[in-house]
C-alpha cells in the first residue's frame, strides 16, 4: 500500500468483466482493512510462470461476497511483466523429475552426483541436490554435466553457478537450490533444448 509499511497477503476470488472489477480476500483485521479503503490507490505483486507480475488501481472497497467480507478494486488498466531472466524458464514436474548428472568434484568420492532440475530454460537451469555434494559456492563452473531429458538424447554442457540457497524441507532435512547458466552448449545441444522447452511450455498451455 503506497504510503504505508503494511503487506497484505491476499488472493483473487473473482473476475467480473461487466463491470471490470476484481473481488479479493479481506485483510486479516478490521483495521488493516480500514487501512486499506483510506488509501487512494493501491500496488499489487504477484507471480505466474515464475514471472513477477505487478499493477496498481485505484481505491479498495470492503464488500460482502457470497456472505464472507472481501475487497473490490478496479479491474487494472495494464500489468507490468518484471521478467529478468533474459530467456524464458519452464517447471518441470517434480513427480517425475528430471534428472541432471554431474561429475564427482571429490577425489575421496568419484560417483556421480545426481540432482533433479527444477526449472529449465535457453540460458540455464535450477537444479536441487540433497547431499550437499555440490556445494553453495557461487561462480564455480561444474563441467560435464548431463542433462538426461525425456524424449531427446542427453545433452552434456558445462554450468556456471549464479545463485544458491538452502531450502528446509517439510521432514526436516535440507537441500541445496543452484541457478546455473549454460556455459559453451554446443548449437545442436541448444536447438534440442529450445525444441523441449517449446514442447513443455505447449504442453502446459494445452491443458489450461
Amino acid at each position: 500500500m503506497p504510503g504505508t509499511r503494511q503487506i497484505v497477503v491476499t488472493s483473487v476470488i473473482a473476475v467480473n468483466e461487466s463491470n471490470n472489477t476484481v473481488i479479493l480476500d479481506s485483510a486479516r483485521g478490521d483495521a488493516l482493512n480500514q487501512e486499506l479503503m483510506a488509501g487512494k490507490t493501491s500496488e499489487f505483486i504477484t507471480h505466474l510462470d515464475g514471472v513477477s507480475i505487478a499493477f496498481s488501481t485505484g481505491a479498495v472497497h470492503l464488500i460482502e461476497y457470497e456472505k464472507l467480507p472481501a475487497l473490490r478494486i478496479a479491474l487494472p488498466k495494464s500489468l507490468i511483466r518484471l521478467q529478468r531472466r533474459e530467456h524464458f524458464r519452464v517447471a518441470l514436474p517434480i513427480a517425475n523429475p528430471v534428472k541432471c548428472i554431474v561429475p564427482s568434484r571429490s577425489e575421496e568420492d568419484r560417483e556421480p552426483i545426481t540432482a533433479h532440475i527444477v526449472d529449465i530454460g535457453c540460458g540455464g537451469i535450477a537444479i536441487v541436490e540433497r547431499g550437499g555434494r555440490l556445494g553453495s559456492e557461487t561462480g564455480q563452473i561444474l563441467t560435464n554435466c548431463r542433462l538426461l531429458l525425456p524424449d531427446t538424447g542427453p545433452i552434456t554442457t558445462s554450468l556456471e553457478v549464479r545463485n544458491s540457497a538452502q531450502i528446509r524441507l517439510q521432514n526436516g532435512a535440507f537441500q541445496t537450490r543452484l541457478g546455473c547458466k549454460f556455459i559453451d552448449l554446443p548449437i545442436a545441444m541448444a536447438n534440442h533444448l529450445q525444441r523441449f522447452v517449446m514442447n513443455i511450455e505447449r504442453a502446459r498451455r494445452d491443458s489450461l
